[in-house]
């Protein structure tokens, strides 16, 4: 009983001393986006990282057992070898750059892996991930995803226009009309949107999925379900356009079809969600 509690203790140590590594990286990123213009954007990263705290925090007080299968500490030796080996590279900065944050974040995986399992282990990559890589390069990262939902879009709105008879071409991230060209901007993509839609994502998946596989896999359908309703937006301004010409080009077409693909893109989420949930599947499969 003494060394069990012992254990809780240190533990919960090592808990709130990583907790208070996450907080101070996070705070080095917001106080200057604060002070600046980014303030509407770090306002939902920060509770993007709060959230995931208290997610993390709570896997560490509900894991009680202290048993750890052979496949966690074997991937956690894997993790720090690998990790391990990648820092002798010459080519890879092992000083406050991406390389180093991801590097620190899959030590802590490691760390979680082998004395707590796959549950304390995920829990803990998790806000490493977003306080120490995504937040301090966010800039970096919407440049990097932008062109990618751009183009998934524009491919997908050309093939359905195509299938509604419209003479539709589409090249990079424009289409081409016989009357008129549409430009999918990053403005257009759904970008920046993206980290409110992944705050919304995570609080559905913990409200709506149960088992940790199936959350991940739910979390991960946010990026089509921004792609699908981005392409949604797309059709309907072109269908809209040859049914009452240039009018739905203008201000407020363009903004309520904005908000159009907005709700698209979270009714879609929840609907996946649904079909993720063990209590629907076990639904759908009684009435077949």
């Amino acid at each position: 009983m003494m060394n069990t509690r012992r254990d809780n203790v240190a533990y919960h140590l090592w808990a709130g001393f990583y907790t208070a590594l996450l907080l101070s990286g996070t705070g080095k990123t917001a106080i200057p986006a604060i002070v600046g213009e980014g303030w509407e954007i770090i306002i939902v990263d920060l509770a993007m990282a709060i959230l995931l705290i208290y997610l993390m925090w709570r896997t560490i007080v509900r894991t009680s057992s202290r048993t750890v299968c052979r496949a966690a500490k074997l991937s956690a030796w894997g993790i720090v070898t690998l990790v391990s080996i990648f820092s002798f590279f010459p080519d890879s900065k092992l000083s406050g750059d991406l390389t180093s944050a991801l590097g620190y974040s899959l030590l802590v995986f490691a760390w979680g892996l082998y004395f707590w399992g796959f549950s304390v282990g995920i829990g803990c990559l998790l806000p490493a991930l977003w306080c120490w890589v995504f937040m301090p390069y966010h800039a970096e990262f919407m440049l990097l995803a932008s062109y990618p939902l751009r183009l998934s879009a524009t491919m997908l709105s050309a093939e359905i226009l195509q299938l509604c008879q419209i003479n539709v071409v589409y090249s990079g991230s424009s289409l081409q009309l016989p009357s008129l060209d549409i430009a999918i901007t990053d403005a257009c993509s759904g970008i920046n949107q993206l980290d409110a839609f992944l705050l919304i994502a995570c609080i559905a998946v913990e409200i709506m999925q149960r088992n940790i596989i199936w959350k991940l896999f739910h979390f991960a359908f946010i990026i089509p379900c921004i792609i699908a309703g981005n392409t949604i937006r797309i059709v309907l301004t072109v269908l809209l356009y040859q049914l009452w010409g240039a009018v739905v080009l203008e201000n407020t077409w363009h903004i309520a079809l904005g908000y159009l693909q907005i709700i698209m893109v979270l009714v879609i989420f929840f609907v996946v969600g649904k079909a993720f949930n063990p209590n629907f599947r076990q639904t759908v499969k009684v009435k077949l």
